[in-house]
């Protein structure tokens, strides 16, 4: 059979099997897993021969842009057809946590592979590590690397090379009941380098996500996170030469909370996602300066608020267009000639044109209007796109970018970073599977006239032995390129991991 969608509400699976039949398809809803804990399947047709599946399943998506994935019947008594028994959302192994101080990276990302790009929901749900304890999955995972770093300060001169070792633990537990479901996260990366011990961190993350369903045409996100992270060598303010001083990476603590709402049921004309937070970010350690101008870690403390919204008006059965808006108010603690307000807004499109295609791309402008009347305010183009291509149920290609002013760490005012880049994930049989990455950046910090070009590739494979282990091997390349020369490197990182799960 054709399973064309999967919900947590009945209502929701109702709704979307009425937007199919008023495109001439018949579906019907199928609720599985054990009371309380149900999820409901939308499913349409059934066909003796893949080959005739195939072809209901060309027809389907020809009629309503929708692509169902092949699965036993649920009516079939046999223990295989209990598919939803497990929680919907997804966990990959060793990735409960995103990799501390990576965000907004790219194209210096963390390169990593889906274990779940050539899978069905179901098989997803069915290869899920962990066990239950009184109705709560528990997913305990456990990371070990071992890599080598050639250039581990982002230095132009003197590199400093070495081996080293990551252990990364975590522990995620899910809380579900009829409407909602309580996500708790764990985790951690502890990293020591055999020639380079003052490069050592430890960083550890715990997170909170609570999803609740209102209605069929609301739903509501909270989430709180904490984090114990830290600024390596040749990061924030310690690039160049800086990078080079024997000392602790600069540590820091992270605190935030906020939520989303999201109202429109499904198949509605007009959506719309709201959402707000709150952060904090303080140092702990190197609050004296390297220098006499120097002011240390101190004057990076800060506290910042943000409050959003878009609005979807669908076009066609499944393309929309998208007005958005986000505001927010950035508090310095210490170094308040840096507060600043930012107003960004941008008109643009969202598309699914079938399984295979899918994307958002969003242009408009940002506004960043410092305190202090002697700063020189941002005024300019701020674009966001992602566009992802699926030719084979087991190869997916992914086209990212983004143009928007970041936190200069101490490097200027602010810096206007704008980047691009393509991946490419590929299973090439159900146990092993590549990727390939590439990106481009630029930065610009303003007003002290410093620009640089960024180029990164990554490549690596993954192998699965089985469901409770995972080998992989990655090797990324960065090379930048400053104005100031004091900035140029080039590094190249080479890691090894084995992922377990219990």
């Amino acid at each position: 059979m054709l399973q064309l969608g999967y919900f947590s509400q009945l209502e929701n699976a109702q709704a979307y099997r009425e937007s199919l039949t008023a495109v001439g398809i018949e579906a019907q809803v199928v609720a599985q897993g054990e009371p309380g804990l149900q999820y409901y399947q939308v499913i349409s047709g059934s066909a003796e021969q893949p080959s005739h599946l195939e072809n209901l399943n060309t027809h389907i998506e020809a009629l309503s842009g929708a692509r169902g994935y092949a699965v036993r019947s649920p009516f079939e008594s046999t223990p295989a057809a209990d598919l939803f028994t497990g929680l919907k959302p997804q966990y990959l192994l060793a990735q409960a946590a995103p990799p501390v101080g990576t965000e907004g990276a790219a194209p210096m990302r963390v390169s990593g592979y889906d274990p779940g790009l050539n899978r069905t929901p179901q098989e997803e749900i069915d290869s899920m590590p962990g066990f239950t304890v009184g109705g709560m999955p528990i997913i305990p995972t456990l990371g070990l690397s071992l890599g080598y770093d050639d250039n581990i300060t982002r230095a132009s001169r003197d590199e400093i090379e070495s081996w080293f070792y990551m252990i990364s633990p975590a522990i995620r537990v899910e809380l579900p009941s009829d409407r909602s479901v309580l996500s708790l996260i764990a985790a951690a990366d502890i990293v020591r380098y055999e020639d380079s011990p003052v490069d050592d961190r430890d960083t550890w993350y715990l997170r909170g996500d609570w999803t609740y369903d209102i209605s069929q045409r609301q739903n509501l996100g909270l989430f709180a996170e904490y984090r114990e992270g830290a600024d390596r060598r040749g990061e924030g303010r310690r690039q160049g030469d800086a990078g080079l001083v024997p000392i602790d990476p600069d540590e820091w603590e992270r605190f935030g909370y906020g939520g989303t709402w999201d109202y429109g049921a499904v198949g509605a004309r007009g959506r719309l996602t709201i959402d707000a937070g709150a952060w904090d970010l303080e140092y702990t350690n190197n609050r004296e300066g390297l220098t006499p101008d120097d002011p240390g870690t101190t004057a990076l403390d800060r506290d910042w608020w943000y409050a959003g919204g878009t609005f979807f008006w669908r076009v066609a059965p499944k393309t929309s267009l998208l007005a958005d808006y986000r505001y927010t108010d950035m508090n310095y603690k210490t170094a308040v000639d840096s507060d600043s307000e930012i107003h960004t807004w941008a008109l643009g499109v969202t598309w699914e044109a079938s399984a295979r295609t899918t994307g958002r791309i969003q242009y408009g402008n940002q506004k960043r209007k410092f305190a202090d009347p002697t700063k020189e305010d941002y005024n300019g183009p701020a674009w966001m796109a992602s566009v992802t291509w699926r030719p084979r149920t087991y190869s997916l290609f992914t086209l990212q970018g983004t143009r928007s002013t970041q936190e200069p760490n101490g490097n200027g005012d602010y810096v206007l970073r704008q980047d691009i880049t393509l991946s490419w994930l590929h299973d090439w049989n159900d146990r092993f599977g590549t990727h390939v990455d590439v990106g481009y950046g630029e930065d610009d910090y303003r007003p002290n006239g410093r620009t640089e070009d960024l180029f990164y590739w990554g490549v690596g494979g993954r192998y699965a032995f089985n469901q409770h282990f995972r080998f992989g091997a990655s090797l990324n390349g960065y090379d930048r390129d400053s104005a100031d020369p004091e900035f140029d490197y080039k590094r190249m990182v080479f890691l090894l991991t084995l992922e377990a799960s219990f």
